[in-house]
């Protein structure tokens, strides 16, 4: 199993947003020195207490030009937010300023306020969804395209500058329904979640397993299955159970009041997310330990924890240190004894 930061870059109340988002930086060029595989940044709109990263591909070069070893990716990057060119052009600037570091996520997004801020008509974002991808996948693979869709039209676009990583970087989608995953393992993407409870995601992944068999033949065991949990080690229980429970209380009420409590029966295509979605704004410290939604406690109970997360299977383990107006230097603790005490326990490796 890897492992990769996963960032949503929550301002700081009655502070400048340049301090969190220079928090973020910070963390990820600890984050290289300890020896973290890998950093994602989230893109998110128009709730900056919530996450600043509404531009994740320039953080992403400024986190490159500050490390020389993680991998750099968005997580997702929203495809029907951007016109395709645009977005197959700063994937492939920042492969090459990354020095081919690039890890690309792609999704269709979810928040209806930031859908309403672009414009977006909520029951059309499959169809952009897959139109943008067929135009990006195309451009990043070399071709010259042409392509006219209801949302985007040009010719002769081609993709600028010259591909780094051959053919493409690793790609990943994110994914909840049941209905995602099939399509991550059909469109041979990885498939990246988050906020499953343990029950939804091993069902998830056991899916995910058999249309990745039925769909790929010819690429046995090469699709990588990702989930999310938060982090927080301490040298006590008790502080690193504090440290979570304001953090996790503002997620999900951001996540109940953006998300869950507005989807109706006419958003037909994300039906099949509100299980999940429920059991998630139903969750309590408790049930995320038992979840694998949260890894929080001691070194040794982080271990613990740990090891039952690896032990079903999952490829890649997406680790929030430090969100919202958390502590900083909790956070950065909290990473450095992850790194160098609990992953190289879990891994079988020397600290």
């Amino acid at each position: 199993m890897d492992y990769y930061g996963f960032v949503l870059a929550g301002s700081y109340a009655g502070r400048p947003h340049a301090d969190a988002l220079g928090d973020v930086i910070r963390l990820a060029r600890r984050a290289d020195e300890l020896g973290i595989d890998g950093w994602y940044l989230t893109e998110h709109h128009g709730q900056p207490s919530f996450s600043l990263t509404s531009a994740p591909n320039v953080v992403a070069a400024a986190i490159a030009a500050q490390t020389g070893r993680l991998r750099i990716g968005t997580m997702v990057t929203i495809l029907p937010f951007s016109n395709p060119l645009r977005v197959a052009e700063e994937f492939r600037t920042l492969d090459l300023l990354s020095g081919g570091r690039l890890e690309i996520g792609l999704g269709r997004g979810q928040v209806r306020h930031e859908q309403a801020a672009f414009g977006i008509e909520r029951d059309r974002t499959v169809e952009m969804f897959d139109a943008a991808y067929d135009i990006v996948t195309r451009l990043l693979s070399g071709e010259t395209v042409d392509f006219d869709t209801p949302w985007w039209k040009g010719s002769g676009a081609v993709a600028v500058p010259e591909a780094t990583q051959q053919p493409v970087p690793p790609m990943w989608m994110s994914a909840g329904s049941e209905s995602s995953v099939e399509k991550c393992a059909k469109l041979g993407l990885n498939c990246a979640t988050s906020l499953l409870t343990r029950a939804f995601a091993d069902e998830r992944l056991a899916l995910y397993r058999k249309w990745w068999d039925q769909y790929q033949p010819g690429r046995p065991g090469e699709g990588k299955f990702a989930i999310a949990a938060h982090v927080a080690v301490a040298p006590s229980e008790r502080e690193a159970h504090e440290h979570f429970r304001h953090d996790f209380e503002q997620k999900q009420a951001h996540f109940a009041q953006s998300v869950t409590d507005r989807p109706g029966d006419d958003d037909a295509t994300y039906r099949g997310h509100r299980p999940s979605y429920d059991a998630f704004v139903a969750s309590t410290l408790e049930t995320m330990l038992d979840d694998g939604l949260l890894i929080a406690g001691t070194v040794e109970q982080c271990r613990e924890q740990l090891a039952r997360i690896k032990a079903r299977g999952v490829d890649r383990l997406l680790c929030t240190f430090h969100t919202g107006d958390a502590s900083f230097d909790f956070s950065m603790r909290s990473l450095e004894l992850f790194a160098t005490e609990v992953i190289p326990h879990v891994e079988g490796a020397s600290a």
